[in-house]
């Protein structure tokens, strides 16, 4: 296992950013990792892992496996969520998953490991190659909240309407 600052970005590697998704449901021993590939885990990840056969997975990939565990820098962080914002998929995004997607911008060429359809729109949105091992997003969506009383639309989340006060709901035009 290696730490970020001590590793050095090579031209020949391929990074694989993974999300808690791969490990918890064992896609990412699906996945054969050749020898000039590195797997980047955000360290926030670890927060994630709580049942022992998502820890034993993580150890394992810890052991056998070249792993970066990193911490994106904040300039990524800001400029995932306002993409996030601006699509929509913020409110359905954890911490992690901005981590996950940031790191994208800090490693240039990786590719982002993950079954997540906000995470996948938002490396869309931002040009992020991403895989996924069971569901794949088919088209790029941006997402809105309209009232289901007076029809008012939002960009935002908001949970009722501030105009008559009805619940909203959560709609999206495909791109």
């Amino acid at each position: 296992m290696i730490q970020m600052n001590e590793h050095r970005q090579e031209k020949n590697s391929q990074y694989f950013i993974v999300d808690s998704t791969a490990i918890i449901h064992h896609f990412i021993f699906e996945r054969k990792i050749d020898d000039n590939e590195v797997l980047i885990i955000p360290e926030i990840l670890k927060e994630e892992i709580i049942s022992f056969q998502a820890k034993s997975n993580l150890a394992l990939l810890s052991e056998e496996r070249q792993i970066i565990f990193a911490t994106p820098t904040e300039s990524a962080v800001s400029l995932v969520t306002n993409s996030a914002k601006e699509s929509g998929d913020y409110s359905s995004l954890s911490k992690t998953d901005l981590n996950v997607i940031a790191l994208s911008q800090d490693y240039p060429n990786s590719v982002v490991l993950s079954d997540d359809n906000a995470v996948q729109n938002v490396c869309n949105k931002l040009n992020v190659k991403f895989q996924s091992f069971q569901f794949k997003i088919k088209h790029q969506r941006e997402y809105f909240w309209k009232c289901t009383v007076c029809g008012s639309k939002f960009k935002q989340k908001v949970d009722s309407c501030p105009d008559c006060g009805s619940p909203t709901k959560r709609y999206y035009k495909k791109k």
